[in-house]
């Protein structure tokens, strides 16, 4: 199927799950993210913030986790001009607002740009996944362009409520892919992974 029918399939199904299983599934693609020991041994990780009306995994939960742990976290800003994103602090005195598209973002006096090759795990948000790594999320290449910015071997996770599809038809030469995929139920390791 190509990424035109994925979109707008996966986006109703995701539209069609209630707030309490949104929290349910995120919860349970948390437990599975902390079965990644090797993930958890870095420094540096960059996360999105879930836009709630678009009901995306609930990433605070994995959030309170890495603060918990002393880690540096990053969260982007969205400049919707130029298509790309920001990659700034993040800790629990940074003040966030929800831009005009529902996405929380650092007020402009607490954001504090970090160089993105800094990042050693990003995690990335997304509709659906295949099995080779290739994603779909809403088209606008924001992930795409930034993970350009990071190091080669920047570990690239995806999160999804759903199980991947075996096939994106339409992938291009410049669409990145993902090193893991988890959804509620598996680990998907996509790749070879330098640990």
């Amino acid at each position: 199927m190509n990424k035109k029918k994925l979109r707008e399939k996966y986006f109703l199904y995701r539209q069609s799950l209630s707030k309490k299983e949104v929290f349910k599934k995120s919860f349970e693609i948390f437990l599975r993210c902390k079965k990644i020991l090797f993930i958890w041994v870095k420094k540096y990780y960059h996360i999105f913030l879930p836009i709630q009306k678009y009901k995306e995994v609930n990433t605070f939960i994995i959030i309170n986790f890495l603060l918990k742990k002393g880690k540096y976290i990053t969260i982007p800003y969205s400049n919707f001009h130029h298509l790309s994103i920001e990659n700034c602090f993040f800790n629990k005195n940074i003040l966030l607002k929800k831009n005009n598209y529902g996405i929380f973002e650092p007020i402009p006096s607490h954001k504090y740009i970090v160089s993105p090759y800094l990042i050693e795990v990003i995690f990335i948000p997304l509709l659906i996944f295949d099995l080779k790594g290739y994603r779909i999320g809403y088209g606008k290449g924001f992930y795409d362009r930034f993970i350009f910015l990071c190091k080669k071997n920047v570990l690239k996770i995806g999160l999804s409520f759903f199980y991947p599809v075996k096939k994106i038809t339409d992938i291009h030469k410049y669409d990145l892919s993902i090193d893991i995929g988890i959804t509620p139920d598996h680990i998907f390791f996509l790749k070879k992974i330098n640990k």
